[in-house]
């Protein structure tokens, strides 16, 4: 995306410049695409030149790829979010915002660029770090960039071109027939790194003494958000920077390894000695990167710095993602964008909790115990309707039969996520009065280890558990069963429209029946108009997912 120097930089619609197509297909002349594997495009805009390699990619693969409509990999960096909206609405990769902050020690055999005029010189320095060895960098920038190399800068990559001998070639109407148009000239750049020479020994450029890297267990499960962040980001930079150089090494001793020893027909058709990654895989960079990334994401999704407040489907929903995000850059800017996209799914996840909650402890089962969990009321419009008693009993098994003797063991049947994911839900329904409580883990491990299986208290409830494989759940705040009740009666239309509006007087006959009815007595109703903001309050307003740094 190029903006022109004139225009300023917060000006972004007016200073858009998407690269047209014919100069897009002009840039990928000449391209091996043998050779290439990984591609990235900074500064990407609205994907011109993704769109035209993944054109050409196709074209020169041919049916190879057709069956499976497989494009290139492609990495998209886009700093305005209107553009990275366009970008995922195409199906591309956007693995960060601004190029000039994007950290990775994944490398590109390709880099396909139009970056803004005004920072074209530093975005194309950044570029080539990034290129693999004999890796391709094809980029545009403003002509006077290179004709008046007048700042240091802009010598570094003059004299960076001139010694890699990178081809220049001048266009003066490129952009004149464009979708916006300039009549400014351009460098038309094309360079190739050249490959590298044998490596030093491995981990002599490592940064011994990372700051939290060799932290106890203990220690790290203490750390605040901001520190846990840092924490890991320190963890897994070093692990994968300790990678990176041991498959630099090994490549570098495998072409010593790999010499001819009279002439080439005596050389070895493979390496003698060779560095793999599961199932006998050759070991790259790119894949040693993209197993770290995957590993760390997934330690993300298990960490209780960051899981403690979501459901188990919504746990489950970003432990579907990790094979995608092993594609990302595990970087601060990446963990915000997950848990922003959580955030957006936490509402709809934990109301739907709370409603699948509803009807599985109202639902009717085989057995006469299940009556006892509902109360019936006259609803709006319905004779059907009910809410949830004090106590309820649900179908949850907490045992395991050894021989003749019945151990408590509360690990079976997933019992932990079920109760950790209805003490989360009434978290939410109690509006961020309370604290987060993290411990039912170790209030169920106390209690398995006492041998006690009744009045098990934690923040919301009693459990108690039946060798018959049921449990008894007894609430501890009627306020907060109120608004559970409330909140579901509201979704199942069973509450009039007015209710919590008026008070019980101001009603008509047919809303007080109602109201009375769910409620128990008038005043029991007033009591939830006058705290209209704790009974009626939206389910997460008050309790985002959050993180540091």
């Amino acid at each position: 995306m190029n903006k022109i120097a004139t225009l300023p930089e917060e000006h972004n619609s007016s200073g858009f410049y998407p690269t047209p197509d014919s100069l897009a297909m002009k840039m990928l002349d000449g391209i091996r695409w043998d050779y290439i594997s990984t591609i990235l495009e900074p500064s990407a805009g609205k994907g011109n030149l993704a769109d035209a390699v993944n054109r050409r990619w196709k074209i020169h693969h041919g049916t190879r790829y057709r069956s499976e409509d497989k494009g290139a990999d492609i990495d998209c960096i886009e700093v305005d979010p209107n553009l990275r909206a366009i970008l995922k609405d195409k199906g591309f990769r956007v693995v960060h915002d601004d190029f000039l902050s994007y950290t990775t020690c994944k490398k590109y055999s390709l880099i396909v660029m139009n970056p803004p005029f005004e920072s074209g010189v530093k975005h194309i320095l950044k570029a080539l770090q990034l290129l693999t060895d004999g890796g391709q960098l094809i980029a545009l920038c403003n002509a006077e960039t290179l004709r008046n190399p007048c700042t240091n800068e802009r010598d570094l990559l003059r004299r960076t071109l001139a010694d890699g001998n990178a081809e220049i070639e001048y266009l003066q109407e490129a952009f004149t027939r464009a979708e916006r148009k300039t009549d400014v000239e351009i460098a038309l750049i094309r360079f190739k790194n050249p490959e590298s020479e044998l490596s030093h020994l491995i981990l002599d450029h490592l940064k011994p003494g990372h700051k939290y890297v060799d932290l106890p267990e203990e220690e790290q499960q203490a750390l605040t958000k901001a520190d846990f962040v840092e924490s890991i980001l320190d963890r897994y930079n070093y692990e994968v920077e300790t990678a990176v150089h041991l498959i630099q090494e090994t490549e570098a001793c495998q072409r010593v390894l790999n010499q001819p020893v009279i002439s080439k027909d005596t050389s070895y058709s493979s390496s003698p000695f060779e560095l793999s990654m599961g199932h006998n895989t050759r070991a790259s960079v790119n894949d040693a990167v993209r197993r770290i990334r995957k590993k760390y994401w997934s330690a993300l999704f298990t960490a209780p710095q960051f899981m403690s407040q979501l459901t188990s489907n919504l746990r489950d929903l970003l432990n579907q993602r990790v094979e995608e995000l092993a594609d990302y850059e595990f970087s601060l800017f990446n963990i915000r964008e997950i848990m922003m996209q959580m955030n957006v799914q936490v509402n709809d996840g934990v109301e739907k909790t709370i409603m699948d909650l509803f009807d599985k402890w109202t639902r009717k089962w085989h057995w006469d115990e299940n009556s006892q969990n509902r109360h019936y009321f006259d609803g709006w419009k319905t004779n059907d309707a009910f809410a949830v008693n004090k106590r309820v009993v649900v179908r949850l098994n907490a045992f395991e039969n050894w021989g003749s003797k019945y151990t408590p063991e509360f690990r079976v049947y997933k019992v932990w996520d079920e109760i950790a994911d209805v003490e989360k839900v009434f978290n939410y329904l109690d509006g961020g009065r309370t604290q987060w409580d993290e411990g039912i883990r170790e209030t169920l491990q106390k209690a398995e280890k006492e041998g006690q299986t009744a009045k098990i208290e934690t923040k919301y409830f009693f459990f108690t558990f039946y060798k018959k494989g049921t449990c008894h759940l007894e609430f501890k705040d009627m306020n907060i069963l109120a608004r559970f009740n409330i909140f579901a009666a509201k979704g199942k239309n069973w509450l009039p429209p007015s209710f919590g509006k008026k008070k019980y007087k101001d009603m008509d006959p047919e809303e007080q029946k109602v109201a009375k009815s769910f409620m128990g007595s008038a005043d029991r109703y007033d009591k939830v108009v006058q705290y209209a903001h704790y009974f009626l309050a939206p389910v997460t307003d008050s309790n985002q997912l959050k993180i540091g740094g």
